[in-house]
């Protein structure tokens, strides 16, 4: 469990943490000199179970609100120091907000020197305290009057958290390992180290990790002093890693276990804090352990309001992730609030349905819930929502499964949908190319790409040529070489098309797997070039031709031909694979004419090409 410190300058913090755990968080040589903490310090104690208590001691100075932020990003729960000689002060308040803003629930109020005042004195500031508790909306949190002197209270105080570390239960170890970096050092023999909260996955010795597009491994781990070689969200470690560690990782980055997507803008949902005032200049984002240029953008007013955090420079996050702004000149906090989505809209972020999406996840409480919602407004590309979530591959193939949508994996990308936007879909095609087919009874049907166009799907290319590959496979629609039709329907070219047509095709038949070129064509049939070129491309159109080269025009059964000489290679080849040179000894119809065919076979998706080698498509 781990437990921060919070409160205004000079009120004992340190002090109750060394009388605590017996450690001396103040280390630096100025520290010692000023009385002051300037950097976080880091103590641990063992419970009678055998668990380890962690305290983060984070300076109360107003000048080093951003290592306070860096102290408490990631905690379990918070001890709020307040002088009882000194009262409430400006720190005391801030910290409090911030506390809020950052979600810490667990929150523990203690008095500090207590030997120095009256009892009249302490009431009356336990009556100051309560009534700031009240307004920030702290529900009666457990009180406890101390003196690291003397040691009044302190017993009873370390007792209460031994209670609550055994009571405590980390967070279930799901999603990617990420940990935030809050201190980076050297250990002579050891090399790099660094200090942070994991705050998802888990970490193990020898793993591979990214830091800001490096890849280390992790040589071991300490857990609150101790050799480990595990570490589970929640748990604050000591990483010795190996790799390029020359300037990162450091304060602010993140350790991943994969690459996580980083964005410049974050829509966001933003609370203000009363009396402050959002502006258009610069102000400073406190995400993770690290502070960052902003200019913030309210996209919907409201308590909290809608907003996109527009940054100089890229940062990676996660949906529900915790942040504070702050505003550097004035040395104020304004506001903060939770990451609803890190990678906002460059375009269209103030549409009314891109807000109620923001508003749907902003009330969501589960990762199931937020793709309901997103699903219930379009599909969702799979990969770029676990990147959102941080979902392993497990973890959104078994939240597919609890969710009822189609599935449609491309070659890139996969997407869910849900059944009735597939038959939304269905229903748009059928009624356009029913249209198509009735404005051009000559034609066999569109290509793909005219057809995307004429359907008004109006989704990504990769899904609509997922949707038609289904469709296909369900028998819905029909495919001739490139072109698109319904099954019912049969093409009617004019009497002489007709005649003219089935003159080229005792032609092209006679040449077998090599059919005459357009200018042989010509003069078998008498018939001038560009003409003859123009009625070729207008059965082309209408499927009863197939342009495989320039020059070059093959029937759809010539076509079968040329593809099942690929299938025999295919099929005989330990590797399923074939090579030009075996494709033209097996076709015998010269190497120029081969590389021609096989260019088409690629275009047209019945092969692919890999490494000098030539596969058959699963389609």
């Amino acid at each position: 469990m781990i437990i921060a410190t919070a409160g205004h300058v000079d009120h004992g913090k340190t002090s109750l943490v060394r009388a605590l755990t017996g450690i001396d968080t103040d280390q630096l040589a100025e520290e010692k000199r000023r009385g002051l903490t300037i950097e976080l310090g880091f103590a641990w104690i063992g419970t009678e179970a055998g668990q380890a208590l962690g305290f983060v001691d984070v300076p109360g100075h107003e000048r080093f609100i951003a290592t306070m932020l860096a102290g408490v990003a990631a905690v379990d729960a918070a001890l709020l120091v307040v002088a009882a000689d000194d009262s409430v002060m400006p720190q005391t308040r801030e910290h409090l907000s911030i506390l809020r803003l950052l979600g810490v629930e667990r929150l523990i109020i203690v008095f500090s020197r207590c030997d120095l005042v009256e009892p009249t004195r302490l009431k009356t500031v336990q009556v100051e305290l309560s009534e700031l508790l009240v307004q920030q909306g702290w529900a009666s949190p457990p009180i406890f009057c101390v003196s690291a002197v003397t040691g009044e209270g302190i017993p009873v105080l370390r007792e209460y958290l031994f209670g609550l570390a055994r009571d405590h239960r980390l967070s279930a170890a799901g999603g990617h390992a990420r940990l935030m970096v809050d201190r980076r050092f050297s250990v002579p023999g050891a090399g790099c180290v660094v200090t942070g909260t994991l705050v998802s996955g888990s970490l193990q010795v020898g793993q591979r990790l990214l830091a800001e597009g490096r890849e280390l491994r992790v040589r071991s781990l300490q857990i609150a002093g101790r050799e480990a070689t595990r570490a589970e969200a929640g748990q604050r470690c000591a990483v010795n890693l190996a790799g390029a560690v020359d300037t990162h990782p450091r304060r602010g980055d993140w350790l991943t276990a994969v690459a996580f997507g980083a964005s410049e803008r974050l829509d966001v949902e933003l609370v203000q804090l009363e009396g402050s005032r959002w502006h258009r200049g610069l102000l400073q984002l406190h995400l993770g352990t690290a502070v960052h240029s902003v200019r913030v953008v309210v996209l919907e007013q409201g308590r909290p309001a809608l907003a996109q955090l527009m940054l100089e420079q890229p940062v990676q996050a996660v949906w529900g992730e915790r942040f504070i702004i702050r505003d550097p000149a004035a040395n104020t906090t304004l506001g903060g609030g939770r990451v609803l989505d890190p990678q906002g809209l460059r375009r269209g972020r103030s549409k009314s349905q891109r807000l109620a999406l923001l508003r749907e996840w902003q009330q969501a409480t589960t990762v199931q819930q937020a793709l309901v919602a997103a699903l219930r407004w379009q599909p969702v590309e799979l990969s770029g929502f676990a990147r959102r979530f941080n979902l392993t591959e497990a973890e959104l193939t078994a939240l597919l499964g609890t969710v009822n949508c189609e599935v449609l994996r491309g070659a890139e990308q996969a997407w869910a949908l849900l059944p009735e936007q597939m038959e939304t879909a269905w229903a748009v095609l059928f009624e356009r190319l029913t249209a198509w087919h009735a404005a051009h009874p000559e034609q066999l049907g569109p290509g793909e790409g005219e057809l995307r166009l004429a359907s008004c799907l109006q989704l990504p290319l990769e899904l609509s040529s997922c949707l038609l590959g289904r469709w296909l496979r369900e028998g819905r629609l029909q495919r001739q070489a490139w072109a698109w039709y319904l099954p019912g329907h049969r093409q009617r070219l004019l009497e002489e098309d007709q005649a003219l047509l089935a003159r080229i095709s005792e032609l092209l038949l006679r040449g077998g797997l090599r059919p005459p070129i357009i200018g042989e064509l010509s003069q078998a049939l008498e018939i001038e070039l560009e003409p003859l070129r123009a009625f070729l491309q207008r059965m082309q159109r209408a499927g009863e031709l197939i342009a495989v080269a320039p020059n070059r025009y093959y029937l759809p059964s010539q076509v079968d031909g040329l593809l099942a000489v690929a299938k025999r290679l295919a099929a005989g080849s330990c590797s399923g694979s074939f090579t030009a040179a075996e494709y033209r000894d097996a076709s015998g119809i010269g190497r120029n004419l081969t590389i021609q065919v096989l260019h088409y076979l690629d275009r047209a998706g019945m092969t692919r090409f890999v490494r000098q080698q030539r596969f058959l498509t699963t389609g």
